[in-house]
């Protein structure tokens, strides 16, 4: 599901209102033998004030032809009349089974079983400094007693958090968040963000305040109009044809697939007029001169 959160204008600190988007209406938008794109579209009105955030919301997905997964997008629309607001963080999260997927990577150096959620049950846990920081007192598995689990852990910087997800051993699938450009990622390649985390959870965070707090909060005026594309990311399906293979192999196939989809940035075929084509883009070169 895409979520975000927001806040009044005016608003004090990152704790905003949490918003599961649900849109109102649904529409195809392309379907034929080669692609399928869905619409599904949440429109803003003045009945709505201070309910809901003041955005139109056009989710969109798409499935191609011999395409082992789906990419989805998403447009958001603030109209120059509509009120000021503040929008704190919006993401793509994904919640997988957890009796299936229990071995999570996010680079050759970064991957691992994964305690369970059961694990961080008061009367399994003892929670530490802050609410998502647990130290693992009573484990379902007992090779992860004595552990802290965080998903701070598990952030990474925007330029290398181009592929992460999960392992399912039985059988043998994988799971994967692809994101092939930074191009609609917030606060550039150096932004630590969160991947993926006990749960098992994948999130692709497009916009967020961690480790930066209020001076990264997006704040709307009254007569601003703003409209962004984010997106489109790539889920990636993969699994093992030989039942006797390594599951970890997925892990090398879905880096192979995440230099595809970086190779294909950007996409032709999403069909929003709002994502700008290769043909509708130029190129800037040169120096850049800084004196401070």
């Amino acid at each position: 599901y895409w979520d975000l959160v927001w806040n009044l204008a005016g608003s004090k600190g990152t704790k905003g209102k949490f918003d599961r988007i649900e849109a109102t209406s649904f529409e195809v938008i392309v379907e034929n033998e080669d692609q399928v794109e869905l619409s599904f579209t949440r429109t803003w009105d003045p009945s709505l004030d201070g309910k809901i955030v003041p955005l139109n919301i056009e989710k969109r997905f798409i499935m191609l032809r011999n395409s082992s997964g789906f990419y989805t997008y998403a447009i958001y629309e603030h109209l120059k009349e509509w009120p000021a607001f503040n929008l704190d963080r919006f993401r793509v999260a994904f919640k997988l089974r957890k009796d299936k997927f229990h071995y999570m990577a996010m680079a050759d150096n970064r991957q691992r079983y994964m305690p369970l959620p059961d694990d961080r049950l008061p009367y399994r846990s003892q929670t530490l400094a802050y609410p998502e920081a647990v130290l693992l007192v009573d484990p379902m598995e007992t090779e992860f007693r004595g552990e802290v689990d965080d998903k701070y852990q598990y952030s990474c910087e925007n330029k290398d958090n181009r592929v992460h997800g999960w392992i399912c051993n039985d059988p043998p699938v994988g799971f994967w968040q692809i994101t092939p450009s930074d191009e609609f990622r917030s606060a550039g390649p150096h932004k630590q963000n969160l991947t993926s985390h006990v749960g098992p959870t994948t999130l692709a965070v497009m916009h967020s305040v961690h480790y930066s707090g209020e001076d990264l909060i997006l704040k709307f005026g009254s007569n601003e109009a703003w409209k962004k594309v984010f997106g489109p990311i790539f889920i990636y399906l993969n699994s093992l044809s030989d039942a006797g293979g390594n599951p970890l192999s997925l892990w090398e196939d879905a880096k192979q697939q995440m230099r595809i989809e970086v190779q294909d940035w950007p996409y032709t075929f999403p069909a929003s007029q709002d994502f700008p084509q290769s043909h509708q883009r130029g190129n800037v070169s040169g120096r850049l001169l800084v004196k401070d």
